[in-house]
């Protein structure tokens, strides 16, 4: 495996831990259920199953289409601010998958925009369409939390959508 493969990847496992940080971590901590029905949950394969297979297709065809393979980056990176970020500041509070997205996906989707350009995996309008597509991706993302979190009669009480 060459060294942009093994790149993409890195990014997609990223995106998997986050994903199960924010979503299976807070379902255990509510609930404490047993380990074999964590991690055999139904509902929260059916809620995040298409995710894992999302970003699994993505790394997949990773730089064969750089405007593909870039929006692992561009999701994670405006993933981690917008719904880490700018949700967590808004309700002062750490949302669930925070730590992850602050600390593994901002700094992986950097070095992978460093990397793959340096590398020439991507020219700039290739770049720009897979940070737009993956900006509203996450802007989506966003407002749909935004408008769970103003429904729900508990202000901190979050769910996990990506």
């Amino acid at each position: 495996m060459d060294t942009a493969t093994v790149a993409i990847w890195l990014a997609a496992a990223a995106l998997i831990v986050h994903t199960i940080e924010e979503a299976w971590l807070p379902y255990y901590q509510e609930f404490k259920p047993s380990w074999r029905s964590l991690i055999f949950n139904r509902s929260l394969f059916l809620e995040h199953g298409p995710i894992f297979a999302f970003v699994i297709v993505l790394a997949i065809i990773g730089w064969r289409s750089p405007v593909i393979g870039g929006l692992l980056p561009a999701i994670s990176l405006t993933h981690a601010l917008l719904d880490h970020g700018g949700l967590s500041w808004k309700s002062r509070s750490l949302r669930p998958g925070s730590w992850t997205g602050i600390f593994l996906l901002i700094p992986i989707s950097i070095w992978l925009y460093i990397f793959s350009v340096s590398n020439n995996l991507f020219e700039l309008h290739e770049l720009l369409i897979s940070g737009v597509i993956g900006t509203a991706i996450s802007v989506w993302l966003f407002w749909m939390v935004d408008q769970e979190l103003k429904n729900r009669s508990h202000p901190h009480q979050y769910i996990a959508v990506f």
